[in-house]
């Protein structure tokens, strides 16, 4: 991205984001891995924008949209989707039946290098020292902080079984009516203990890896635009397939550098759940649409794809970083 950019923040006058967009400062190699701080800093931009749009008029980081910065979220959130949809179309080309494509899709899954079958998940389990366990719990934040708020922008529009079951799991989200044990609620409470400021991903992007906020960004993409819901669908499916394992080992490592069962909840509350949503979301929301609407299989596949690749990339990222702290 050039130097003319890279040194932009989204709260710039409008003016100066519209003759920037005009010039055509945003080259289309932005997310195609040739210029690192190019996608990093499109990555931070577009997390911002996709906070500020969940956030409540009454927070202090909220801020409308502006014809200027929705044209400057447009225009990056096109060059990388096309980019992606052209990168994995070979991918694409050979799929299942509908009938297979539970096997299929839970193969894709469970055998991705991005499960538990990953070196990091042993090195955080056996090897991780408290610091760099509180650092993967950090790194992991601006995904995680919004899973409830993702959840509830599937909702509309959808119907029936699929309906029911996104509400079941945004009820589970929500601790089942105990505002205790919300979800996000058992993770602000684990970050305290961890001493872990609460508004990390928003005061502090530089925190965060280029390939955490792009897996973030992937999913708050999908569900913010209607037309990627297919993707969105996909992308929870293989969420919900792979999480549990990957927690299980974060525990042990927890566990034994000393943390106490209760001051992790939040993890240990998403090894119960997680398998029953993995169930629910093939049978109720993903194969039913697939039967009414098998023409959406390439869409759903893509969001698999695209989350299974960008956790592979985080993975990858951490046992880069992680063993480099003392």
């Amino acid at each position: 991205m050039t130097a003319a950019l890279r040194n932009r923040n989204v709260e710039e006058s409008p003016t100066i984001w519209s003759l920037l967009i005009d010039a055509g400062v945003l080259p289309r190699h932005t997310f195609d891995g040739t210029d690192p701080d190019a996608e990093l800093q499109a990555h931070r931009l577009l997390y911002t924008l996709y906070a500020r749009q969940i956030a409540a008029p009454w927070e202090q980081h909220w801020q409308r949209g502006t014809e200027q910065t929705d044209r400057l979220r447009r225009s990056l959130e096109e060059m990388w989707d096309a980019g992606e949809r052209a990168r994995l179309q070979q991918q694409l080309a050979n799929l299942p039946s509908v009938a297979d494509f539970a096997e299929w899709a839970t193969a894709q899954s469970q055998s991705h290098s991005s499960n538990v079958q990953h070196p990091l998940f042993a090195f955080l389990r056996d090897r991780a020292t408290y610091a760099q366990l509180r650092e993967f719990l950090l790194q992991e934040t601006p995904f995680d902080i919004y899973f409830g708020d993702i959840i509830a922008l599937m909702l509309p529009a959808l119907v029936d079984g699929a309906k029911a079951e996104l509400a079941t799991n945004l009820w589970d989200e929500m601790g089942r009516g105990i505002p205790g044990r919300m979800h996000r609620r058992l993770r602000l409470d684990m970050m305290a203990e961890l001493q872990i400021p609460a508004d990390v991903h928003i005061r502090d992007l530089s925190r965060f890896c280029v390939e955490e906020l792009r897996l973030a960004n992937a999913y708050l993409h999908a569900v913010t635009d209607r037309a990627l819901l297919a993707q969105a669908m996909g992308m929870l499916l293989t969420t919900e397939l792979m999480v549990p394992g990957r927690l299980e080992q974060q525990i042990r490592g927890w566990r034994r550098v000393g943390l106490k069962d209760e001051q992790m909840q939040y993890l240990i509350e998403h090894t119960v759940v997680d398998p029953l949503h993995a169930h629910g979301w093939m049978e109720n929301v993903v194969l039913p649409l697939l039967r009414a609407q098998p023409q959406l299989m390439p869409d759903i596949v893509l969001g698999m794809l695209r989350r299974l690749e960008y956790a592979g990339a985080v993975c990858d990222r951490m046992m880069v970083l992680l063993p480099q702290m003392t």
